[in-house]
């Protein structure tokens, strides 16, 4: 038996030990999870370093098994593939994090995971399906959180693939929600930026709706809020621009110079890249940059018919020259068709229909459907015949497939819009079907309470009229004890009365006869000396027993029996007898000046009955050790004051109990006010004060 039992307390500490030796573990693998996920975050490493501390943080979280530490691990690996541009691993990753978002009910980090998601469709390998429904998911979140900023965003997401669509006008509706939205948070660099954004956004929707005045004034209003960034300002990417302040500046003017330009103020367009052009650094900060300005200001140069042959000239080449060497292929296409329909229009054809020929087939290569269209328009005017014709018939034909797809991509988002608000209309229906079984229930369960509590409130009554039956008994029971108090009392003034008066007639008289005999008693002169000290003492005895009997029979003869010995006396009674059945401590006092007999019986068999309540209500709910219970008067008004040491209670709170009750209906009934003061662990304080005392007397 004891080697069992000494086995038994091996095993013990064994498993002790080991569970110690886990958590030790746990508490590591956290700390080295923390710390690696700081590091993937810090800027200053380089970016495949900060990849390899983000799946390292992942493969750790993964061992602990604790879904929110994956979910922590796993979104900040997101972030990396993000700034990697790795479409596929974002939304691997986030499936799995939508998953884990869904188990832990975090509202936030699905909408943000959906909005990553949406993300990941937008670039280049763009699904508008996919996009538009998490985009819509996400805002929907974002709604319910309230989260203004990302709802802005979420609407930015939907606004471009509508932009892509040439859905301009909804476009641009959706990207005025997320300007207000912006406007109610606190403004800053960040939400300046993405006002700009929205801004120009706008303007851009509106120069190709050729809405040209209203693509101007939202150009100006992008230009106005950049102003307003701070000059370091570098962006924290959210979704916005993604530029510095300067930068923003020269998009958007290179943006307000091109819609002059389409409006034939040749003369604003120029003066806008001449002011751009100031900058003779702008080739080495963003070559691409200055080749769109050099483009454009020869082409608009071009345009307006400007005699400058030589300078559009070497404007056209030196920006296609640098689109070349920067292997920029929408540059290429771009600035080609320029300088092929300048070529064209000083009649070089052939060099014409070199740069044609090159945009044609690059344009295809990238999908840009309309340098395509306007390099087939080209084509067809520069050759001849059949091959004209048909550059001419494949030009019409890619321009009205692009409107059928304008039409179809309208319908689409119609389509999509309407198959989510079906499917939330069949989530709703089958949401209500649920909630009316639901209340169904509930009305079945209230029935079956309200039965029970009726039966329950009938039991009650019956209980409380059977306690006041009670109560009226007590107080009968109370009047006749102190009515027959008052009889003993009278007995007791009787009987001192007879006492006192035969003391004072029959005793006293005597022993005072008897020392008076002594003193004229006729001393024999032989035994003079010898006697006189005998006599001395006898009358000393004899002095102190009248003085004793004197004092016996005042204090019988006194009629003044201390009035409290009725109401007071039964009341100290009982206080102490709860005492010492409840074990707790009692001060019981009184004004010398109230006169007990001359209050009504009535008066005193409710403040008794309020005592003797208010005693029961501490015994059982305040746990005091003490209790205090004074009778003053003030002002002639009668107070009652009952005071413990317990644990106190919230006087505003709903009491079901009877207690309190009937202490209110006594105080009543005496025309006396109830107070009662309480706080939890602080003790209560109830007073009763009867207004006017006098009435009692």
């Amino acid at each position: 038996m004891k080697l069992n039992k000494y086995h038994t307390y091996i095993l013990c500490l064994f498993v002790f030990i080991n569970l110690q030796a886990q958590n030790n573990s746990f508490d590591r693998a956290l700390d080295s999870i923390h710390r690696l996920r700081k590091l993937c975050k810090n800027e200053s490493i380089n970016l495949n370093s900060r990849l390899k501390y983000a799946k390292e943080a992942s493969r750790l979280s993964y061992k602990t098994k604790v879904d929110s530490t994956i979910l922590l691990s796993n979104r900040a690996l997101v972030g990396i593939y993000m700034i990697m541009d790795n479409i596929e691993m974002i939304r691997a990753i986030s499936h799995k994090n939508l998953k884990l978002a869904r188990k832990l009910n975090d509202s936030t980090i699905m909408a943000h995971t959906y909005r990553n998601l949406a993300w990941s469709y937008i670039g280049p390998e763009l699904n508008i399906d996919s996009c538009y429904i998490y985009s819509n998911t996400a805002l929907k979140l974002y709604r319910k959180l309230k989260d203004y900023e990302y709802q802005s965003l979420s609407l930015s997401y939907i606004s471009h693939l509508q932009k892509n669509e040439q859905d301009f006008v909804n476009s641009n509706a959706n990207l005025i929600k997320a300007i207000n939205l912006l406007k109610l948070l606190p403004e800053d660099d960040g939400i300046l930026d993405g006002l700009i954004s929205y801004y120009h956004q706008i303007g851009l929707n509106s120069k190709a709706s050729k809405l040209y005045d209203e693509a101007i004034e939202y150009f100006n209003k992008a230009l106005e809020i950049n102003n307003k960034l701070s000059d370091n300002y570098d962006y924290d990417y959210k979704g916005y621009n993604g530029v510095n302040k300067y930068m923003n500046y020269l998009y958007t003017k290179l943006n307000l110079a091109e819609v002059y330009r389409l409006k034939k103020d040749y003369k604003k367009a120029l003066s806008i890249h001449d002011e751009l052009l100031k900058d003779k650094d702008l080739s080495k900060k963003d070559p691409g940059t200055y080749v769109t300005l050099i483009n454009n200001k020869a082409y608009t140069l071009f345009t307006s018919k400007s005699k400058e042959t030589k300078h559009i000239n070497s404007l056209f080449r030196r920006a296609y020259k640098i689109s070349d060497s920067l292997n920029d292929l929408y540059k290429i296409v771009v600035s080609g068709n320029d300088l092929a329909e300048f070529l064209y229009a000083i009649n070089k054809k052939d060099s014409a229909h070199i740069l044609s020929k090159k945009s044609y087939t690059l344009g295809k290569q990238i999908r840009n459907h309309h340098e395509v269209s306007r390099a087939l328009m080209l084509l067809s005017k520069i050759e001849k015949g059949e091959n004209s014709k048909k550059h001419l018939y494949e030009h019409i034909k890619l321009n009205d497939s692009l409107l059928d797809v304008e039409r179809t991509s309208r319908n689409k988002f119609a389509r999509i819009q309407y198959e989510t608000d079906t499917y939330i209309d069949e989530t709703k229906r089958l949401t209500s079907q649920n909630i009316l079984i639901i209340i169904i229930g509930l009305i079945i369960i209230l029935v079956f309470a309200l039965i029970l509590i009726i039966r329950i409130q009938i039991t009650k009554n019956r209980v409380l009229r059977f306690e006041g039956e009670q109560q009226k008994a007590n107080e009968e029971i109370y009047t006749l004890m102190l009515r027959q108090q008052a009889k003993i009392e009278e007995g007791r003034l009787l009987e001192r009365h007879h006492i006192s008066e035969e003391l004072h007639d029959g005793i006293l008289n005597k022993l005072l006869g008897s020392r008076l005999g002594l003193e004229f008693l006729v001393i024999d002169e032989k035994n003079k000396e010898k006697n006189k000290e005998k006599f001395n003492i006898y009358i000393e005895e004899i002095r102190t027993i009248e003085k004793e009997i004197r004092d016996l029979s005042h204090e019988l003869k006194n009629t003044k029996l201390d009035a409290e010995k009725d109401f007071i006396t039964i009341m100290k009674n009982y206080v102490d007898y709860q005492s010492n059945l409840h074990a707790f401590q009692y001060n019981l006092s009184h004004n010398p000046n109230i006169l007990w007999e001359n209050i009504d019986d009535y008066v005193k068999v409710n403040l008794y009955r309020i005592i003797q309540e208010a005693i029961q209500n501490i015994v059982k709910h305040a746990k005091a050790t003490t209790i205090t219970i004074n009778f003053l008067l003030n002002s002639n008004k009668l107070y009652l004051d009952i005071i413990d040491n317990g644990i106190g209670f919230n006087i505003n709170k709903k009491n079901n109990g009877i207690g309190l009750l009937n202490i209110k209906s006594r105080a009543s009934k005496i025309k006396g006010e109830l107070k009662i003061n309480s706080k939890s662990k602080e003790g209560t304080t109830l007073t009763v004060k009867l207004p006017f005392y006098q009435t009692y007397l």
